[in-house]
């Protein structure tokens, strides 16, 4: 398995952990995705209705006078899909497809792969930061609570991974 199209996990490595080193340098704080799509949530249900979400203590701290669309965080996960994207097409590895189980049926996949991505947005914000922003930054600051949560995380997966086994065999 030995495929020059990808990056050495190594190499991969030690470019995320300078870039996690960069942003504590320039930006003060280290990486993190979930405050961004909590941001995005906030300021989209305010477009909406905004006398109820201004009355939620959670989304009204999104909404500031100044706009709230001009957050680093935001910018972070837009560069991160960009130059995600940007890797597969160069690297010539980027094709649309819906992967599944042979077993599995289209609407199963889609099913499963939705209440997991509105699953794993919740657990983020309510456990204060995604795997990026809980398990990179706060371990790279030697937080208990960082390793915990590497620890919980792969854990979870090997127990969840024997579940769902099944439906890809």
């Amino acid at each position: 398995m030995k495929d020059k199209r990808f990056w050495s996990p190594y190499i991969a490595g030690i470019i995320l952990g300078l870039t996690l080193l960069a942003t504590f340098y320039v930006a003060g704080r280290g990486l993190g995705g979930s405050g961004a799509m909590a941001l995005v949530t906030a300021v989209g249900s305010h477009a909406l209705v905004p006398e109820f979400i201004s009355k939620l203590k959670y989304f009204s701290q999104y909404i500031t006078p100044e706009s709230p669309l001009l957050n680093w965080n935001l910018f972070l996960l837009v560069g991160v899909f960009l130059g995600a994207l940007a890797g597969a097409v160069f690297s010539g590895n980027f094709k649309v497809l819906l992967d599944k189980g042979k077993s599995m049926s289209v609407r199963t996949r889609l099913i499963t792969s939705f209440v997991g991505g509105i699953t794993i947005g919740f657990a983020s914000r309510l456990a204060r930061g995604c795997t990026s922003g809980v398990a990179l930054t706060g371990g790279a600051q030697l937080a208990l609570s960082g390793w915990i949560f590497v620890i919980s995380m792969f854990a979870a997966g090997f127990i969840v991974a024997a579940f769902y086994r099944r439906l890809w065999s």
